[in-house]
């Protein structure tokens, strides 16, 4: 008991040199905190906007092409009903359209592909120049640590997971308004796309 009581009071004693060393290793101010709404800065930024206008025009072009494929398909199969069976024009025509309709299958899946990855590059193009600009204005205004809002987007009604799965893939359940900085985001980006500078 003696031995116990001694043990005690030697961590007590140990306590304040405890709690220095604590102090001492602790940051001497508190973080400075935001937050960004990832869904609104995209929806904003002129940059990405712009980018989505090039995609689709790129798109465009691309859906012509296949157009100009479906069109020769159809083309052969008009023909290929006009000739009878078993004819040399018959087996030709059909060879063409075998081969038309091969071109097709793997055209579109090379435009899905194309679509795909120029909507992938689009958004990390946008993701990276958010984080870039986002750590320009945290330097320069003493923001320490930035949260992604993932509180204030509504839940998903047509997403498949149930709702418990939903909240539990947030990792944020409030935080003040006032340390919201997506409009500072995306008007300082904005101002440098119009710029010409491109962020």
């Amino acid at each position: 008991m003696y031995r116990l009581v001694r043990h005690r009071l030697a961590w007590i004693a140990l306590l304040p040199a405890l709690i220095l060393l604590w102090a001492m290793a602790s940051p001497d101010k508190p973080a400075v905190v935001g937050c960004v709404d990832l869904e609104r800065c995209f929806a904003g930024l002129d940059r990405h906007k712009a980018g989505e206008a090039r995609l689709t025009e790129v798109m465009k072009a691309e859906a012509a092409k296949r157009d100009a494929i479906v069109a020769e398909t159809q083309t052969l199969q008009a023909e290929l009903e006009s000739f009878k069976v078993d004819t040399p024009s018959y087996a030709e025509t059909a060879r063409k359209l075998t081969d038309a309709a091969g071109r097709l299958r793997v055209f579109e899946e090379f435009l899905k592909r194309k679509m795909e990855f120029e909507q992938a590059q689009l958004v990390k193009g946008t993701y990276d120049a958010i984080k870039t600009s986002l750590g320009e204005i945290c330097k320069s205004s003493g923001v320490d640590i930035v949260f992604m809002d993932d509180a204030t987007p509504p839940f998903d009604k047509t997403d498949p997971r149930p709702i418990t799965q939903q909240i539990s893939g947030r990792r944020m359940l409030w935080f003040n308004p006032q340390l919201d900085m997506t409009d500072t985001v995306i008007k300082r980006m904005n101002d440098a796309f119009a710029a010409g500078k491109g962020s």
